[in-house]
């Protein structure tokens, strides 16, 4: 389909002989992952064996900790035909020597979502998709400008033939203080400790993920390293 030319590839498999260089925690990520896939993911909002900053927003008052957003499947569901839900928007783009429309289902709470988030957090969005599409979908969805930076398929690294997010192109070596939230774990491969699951969107109109989420990445503020969250998360 077209769209697949537009739209991140979300339907490589799984089996992957890079994952044979990674570490214990990656491979343990993707198995913990599988049990995700079809579930309601339960983001806990504290632990008990963290060590706690004394005061987490003085010490964060000049620089703002990043949460890295995946597009597609994670903040809406894109179709170059008509959903079977109601679509929010749609937006038109070059495919060859064809202009295509795509039809953009945005998913519930998105607008909440990244207002909450814009609150404590610089909010970057990191996506395999090409920019001619991503760049007028994010123009739509965020209109009162809480996305700070954008990244498209040409900041992404191949490997075997899988697009692949590397976070240092936005946090350099502070991987402490970023995380990434997708819905396909082979996008953050190469820092598989800083991925945050989530279940993938299409068109369920009642999916309330995105809200759940916020206060789980509004409570890493907590963390010195905010990996440490993670690890809280997979192990619930």
């Amino acid at each position: 389909m077209a769209s697949e030319r537009i739209i991140e590839n979300k339907h490589q498999k799984k089996n992957d002989p890079f994952m044979s260089i990674l570490t214990f925690h990656c491979r343990l990520l993707r198995c913990v992952l599988r049990c995700f896939k079809d579930t309601t993911i339960s983001y806990p909002a504290t632990r008990h064996d963290y060590t706690k900053l004394e005061d987490p927003q003085r010490e964060y008052t000049n620089t703002k900790r990043t949460i890295i957003l995946d597009l597609d499947e994670t903040l809406v569901h894109s179709t170059t035909q008509l959903p079977g839900v109601r679509y929010d928007f749609m937006v038109m783009v070059k495919m060859e020597s064809e202009i295509m429309p795509i039809f953009v289902v945005t998913r519930p709470g998105v607008t909440e979502f990244l207002e909450r988030l814009g609150e404590s957090y610089k909010v970057v969005v990191f996506t395999a998709g090409l920019e001619d599409y991503a760049s007028q979908v994010l123009d739509k969805l965020d209109k009162n400008g809480v996305i700070s930076q954008r990244l498209y398929r040409d900041s992404c690294t191949e490997v075997n033939g899988k697009y692949v997010k590397d976070l240092s192109l936005v946090v350099g070596k502070d991987l402490g203080n970023a995380l990434i939230v997708d819905d396909n774990p082979s996008s953050y491969s190469l820092q598989p400790e800083n991925g945050v699951p989530i279940k993938a969107f299409v068109d369920d109109l009642k999916d309330q993920e995105l809200l759940k989420l916020a206060g789980f990445l509004e409570s890493c503020y907590v963390y010195e390293d905010m990996r440490d969250a993670v690890q809280d998360l997979l192990a619930n």
